[in-house]
């Protein structure tokens, strides 16, 4: 029975020993100072996917921002009402201000201009960029086109055609900020003339959504 139990007993022993020995080292082990090569490498494994789970969600943010905003961008050029055998005619002078209708669509990415009535609306808040040309063909006039905001004057192009000077083109552009339903749109001023064509795009209006805002 004793050899029994000296057999049963040293297995015990041999346990607690290396229990104990294995409780020394890692105090001596904790006792010095640590660096950032002696951390756990689950720990640091665990960081560096916080940080690129991170990341990520800040790249899905991005993108579902960019898939939401909206597409807005068009370009529209002036039609004659009366053309020669060229196709060649002038609108105006008139003795009031007189709103350009550009009727001829050729991009209208949003639908925000209209070739009815030749303004533009803003669907939303944003910044734009507005450019417009203005063609003249005729000598001894004023030739010139005025691009509003609401009910006002942001930018013009005014040129006095002499009597030498028969053909002409003229541009002016600017970045507006809208408000959604604000409207944009080109003025004939009075007194004032331009020249269109009914096959090609002279006289024209574009405009596009830079970015929008809050």
């Amino acid at each position: 029975m004793m050899k029994k139990t000296k057999k049963t007993m040293l297995p015990l022993q041999l346990i607690v020993i290396i229990c104990l020995s294995y409780g020394q080292a890692e105090d001596s082990t904790n006792k010095q100072p640590t660096s950032d090569d002696s951390r756990d490498p689950f720990i640091t494994l665990f960081s560096g996917l916080s940080a690129e789970v991170g990341n990520l969600r800040r790249e899905v943010e991005d993108l579902r921002k960019s898939c939401n905003s909206v597409g807005v961008a068009f370009s529209a050029a002036l039609r004659p009402s009366i053309q020669d055998n060229e196709g060649y005619g002038n609108t105006g002078p008139f003795q009031e201000n007189t709103n350009l209708v550009h009727s001829h669509v050729i991009t209208n990415v949003g639908n925000a201009f209209s070739p009815r009535t030749g303004a533009f609306t803003a669907p939303v808040h944003g910044v734009y960029y507005f450019t417009f040309t203005s063609y003249a063909w005729k000598k001894e006039a004023n030739i010139g086109v005025a691009l509003y905001k609401n009910q006002e004057q942001v930018a013009l192009v005014y040129e006095y055609q002499d009597k030498g000077d028969n053909e002409d083109f003229a541009s002016n552009g600017a970045t507006l900020q809208l408000a959604k339903g604000d409207i944009v749109y080109l003025v004939l001023p009075s007194g004032f003339q331009v020249t269109s064509n009914a096959y090609k795009n002279l006289s024209t209006f574009s405009g596009f959504l830079l970015f929008q805002v809050e």
